[in-house]
């Protein structure tokens, strides 16, 4: 498996590289100010800045530094949860049934990327949205 686009993709399957915002903490100005604005009027009025870079960057700069399958893969020396036998573990099945559209798509993602190898999947998500 090559290594080349390991930060496009979180350990759970997920495209960071298609997230907004992963891609407004990567220089998309606006795309940061809308989504500020966003966070603020449904979420948190007290944030001050939407920053993510990626699952696969310093702990502290990923959106969930706590992240189960995070400190799972690292743990057990897998750049992804698709390389492990037990996925989908209980974990998994439940982030894919919290209720948020882009986590129902990690399985999915994950048995594609098996099935199809890595690159080939990556190279099919450049019109993707994962993030609502």
């Amino acid at each position: 498996m090559t290594t080349d686009n390991l930060w496009d993709i979180s350990y759970c399957g997920l495209n960071c590289a298609a997230c907004d915002i992963y891609l407004a903490s990567h220089g998309n100005d606006k795309l940061h100010e809308e989504l500020l604005t966003w966070f603020q009027e449904n979420v948190d009025p007290k944030i001050e800045r939407i920053s993510c870079e990626g699952c696969r960057g310093p702990e502290n700069k990923c959106w969930t530094p706590d992240c189960y399958f995070r400190q799972c893969a690292q743990k057990r020396k897998f750049d992804y949860c698709f390389e492990c036998s037990d996925m989908p573990c209980d974990k998994l099945q439940e982030f894919v049934s919290d209720g948020m559209s882009h986590h129902a798509r990690t399985v999915n993602n994950m048995k594609k990327m098996r099935e199809m190898g890595l690159e080939k999947w990556i190279a099919s998500q450049d019109k993707v949205k994962f993030c609502p």
